[in-house]
């Protein structure tokens, strides 16, 4: 074996793909919560609530997948951006639902953590994963 080809180990397509799905259904859990939790206020209509708990519930779901995906994006040698981009919507807006679980302010945040991940998946399929070994 050459010494040019020996400091880069190649990653393939596979992984990378199986990887941005994971990034897409964190994205996609995220917004069905965002949809669902649209109750704002402290009005204490039963549906209303049952709503936004549901929606909650897909908000964790989604932190959680997107958690699994920057973990995933750390272990396959991405950028550390790509990593944080990935990373944004778990951090950001499932903070945010957790402390506060009836704002508006989850919404708004999504409307920055979201398009980040969407660049992290850019990245990841650009990069696709390569490490140097030493």
């Amino acid at each position: 074996m050459g010494q040019e080809r020996a400091p880069v180990r190649r990653r393939g397509w596979p992984g990378v793909i199986l990887w941005s799905i994971l990034v897409v259904a964190s994205i996609v859990l995220m917004v069905t919560g965002l949809l669902r939790a649209m109750f704002f206020g402290y009005t204490a209509i039963p549906e209303f609530v049952e709503d936004a708990r549901v929606g909650s519930l897909y908000l964790l779901g989604g932190s959680a997948t997107s958690l699994a995906a920057a973990l995933w994006s750390f272990l396959r040698g991405h950028p550390h951006w790509v990593t944080a981009c990935v990373a944004a919507p778990a951090v950001v807006i499932g903070g945010v639902a957790l402390v506060w679980p009836y704002s508006l302010l989850r919404h708004i945040v999504a409307l920055v953590a979201l398009p980040g991940a969407v660049a992290g998946i850019i990245g990841g399929l650009v990069d696709r994963g390569y490490r140097r070994t030493r």
